[in-house]
Formats: C-alpha cells, sequence, structure tokens
C-alpha cells in the first residue's frame, strides 16, 4: 500500500502541474515576464531563444524539491518532484520537440500530439487561451476564428508572391 500512495503523490503532482503551467504561462509569461516569453511567440531561427530561462527556472523548483526531500527525508515530497518532473519531461516531449520540431528530434504523428500542437497554434495565432499545455481546453469558437486568421495569412501570401 505503501508505494500505491507513493505513486498517487507523483501523479497527483504531475496531474497538478497543469494548473501550475496554465497560471505561470497566463499571468507570469503573458505578463510581467512577456519580456522573456515574447521571443517564443516571433518567428526565428535561432537555437535558443530569451524564453528558454523558463525551463531553467522551472528546474530549479525541481531541484529544490529533489533537495528539501533529501534534507527532510520525505518520500512523499519525493515522490511529489517526481511527478513535477515527470510533468516537466512530457511538457518538452510535447511542445519543444513535437509541436515546435525543437532539438532536431523527429516524433511519429498521433492523435493526441497533433491535437496538442493544434491547439498551441491557436494559441500563438490568438495570442490568448489555451495557456495549458498537457490538456490544451479550447473552444470551437476559438478554433474556428484561429482557422479563419490562418486563411487570412495564406491568402495575403498567394496574393503577395503573385506579385
Amino acid at each position: 500500500m505503501r508505494w500505491l500512495g507513493l505513486a498517487s503523490v507523483a501523479l497527483g503532482a504531475f496531474v497538478a502541474m497543469e494548473g501550475v503551467s496554465y497560471a505561470t504561462h497566463r499571468w507570469i509569461m503573458h505578463g510581467p515576464g512577456m519580456r522573456w516569453h515574447r521571443s517564443h511567440h516571433v518567428p526565428s531561427d535561432k537555437r535558443l531563444e530569451k524564453n528558454d530561462v523558463f525551463p531553467v527556472v522551472f528546474s530549479l523548483v525541481g531541484i529544490a524539491l529533489f533537495a528539501t526531500a533529501a534534507a527532510l527525508d520525505s518520500s512523499a515530497l519525493f515522490f511529489a518532484a517526481v511527478g513535477v518532473t515527470a510533468y516537466g519531461a512530457a511538457y518538452v516531449i510535447a511542445h519543444d520537440i513535437y509541436t515546435h520540431r525543437r532539438l532536431g528530434i523527429r516524433l511519429p504523428d498521433r492523435r493526441y500530439l497533433s491535437w496538442v500542437r493544434d491547439s498551441h497554434r491557436v494559441h500563438h495565432t490568438l495570442g490568448g487561451e489555451p495557456y495549458g499545455m498537457l490538456l490544451p481546453i479550447l473552444s470551437a469558437r476559438s478554433r474556428a476564428a484561429a482557422a479563419r486568421r490562418d486563411e487570412r495569412r495564406e491568402s495575403n501570401r498567394s496574393t503577395r508572391s503573385r506579385l
């Protein structure tokens, strides 16, 4: 039973991180942290962007959790740190590797990952929802608005290329 409880702590921390990710993205990255985050919303051919400071800062939280768990000899805190770290790894896979095709790793198309990528594209197109990453809830109206905007952009590009 002890292992089941500790696994539940890790899973709970993983799930809770989507809320933390949402809040951080919405109220910090698109607020006072926009100076760093803006680099993520503009086209770039650079390997690193200012926005990459955020994952470094977030990893320090995970390191602090592991260190505190060791200092307090707390299995529960250790497994919470495992859940937080697993969320970070899933985020890197879904966001950086699959969605933005960074790090030079190609992943096969999967329905879930495509849904995440398409939802994140709406965020980049409209600048608002969804702020969450692994569970990007988005209204049909927002998806339609983003599709219309993408169509207008594509139409403008083809018109300019003919001139």
